[in-house]
């Protein structure tokens, strides 16, 4: 479902709805993105104050997307020329699940896997990988070498994103 979005504040509330809504904790959600359990809630008290990468991550990993709409042919203005500031409603334009690219993870240790959305209509072109276990200084490299057709790029020492090569698919 799309949201309009005009301040931090709507913002607050519909990052915490989503968290809860895909059953995951404040901690859990901090292990997906490598940062802590207070990293996360401060995001969630104050987004008006994180950096557009980081938010852009907390949306992946809750498998969410941004879009950015251009309300510049909009007939509702207000004095100031901004849009007007009404309550928030769904769009008529529900996403669909869709099938995410598949990607190996090494036979050993406890590995989790999300897709990251693509946005609209689009399929996921990535999958963040999470090592549970115990880490090792070779995971990348293992994560390289069992996917040859996908990028490999390190988000922290146990987060992975993996993105398939242009032709892969």
């Amino acid at each position: 479902m799309d949201y309009t979005i005009h301040l931090p504040t709507q913002l607050r509330e519909h990052l915490r709805a989503l968290r809860k809504e895909r059953g995951l904790t404040q901690a859990a959600l901090g292990r997906l993105l490598g940062v802590g359990q207070a990293r996360v809630a401060e995001i969630e008290n104050n987004p008006g104050v994180v950096s557009v990468d980081q938010l852009m991550r907390m949306l992946s990993a809750l498998q969410t997307s941004l879009v950015l709409r251009d309300d510049a042919d909009k007939a509702e203005r207000s004095p100031l020329g901004s849009v007007n500031m009404g309550k928030l409603a769904p769009s008529k334009n529900a996403h669909k699940p869709v099938k995410p690219p598949a990607v190996n993870v090494p036979p050993t240790g406890e590995w989790q896997t999300l897709p990251l959305t693509g946005g609209g209509k689009h399929l996921p072109t990535s999958v963040l990988v999470s090592r549970t276990g115990t880490m090792s200084s070779s995971d990348g490299q293992m994560l390289r070498d069992i996917n040859p057709n996908a990028d490999v790029v390190p988000t922290s020492k146990r987060n992975f994103i993996i993105r398939l090569k242009k032709g892969s698919w």
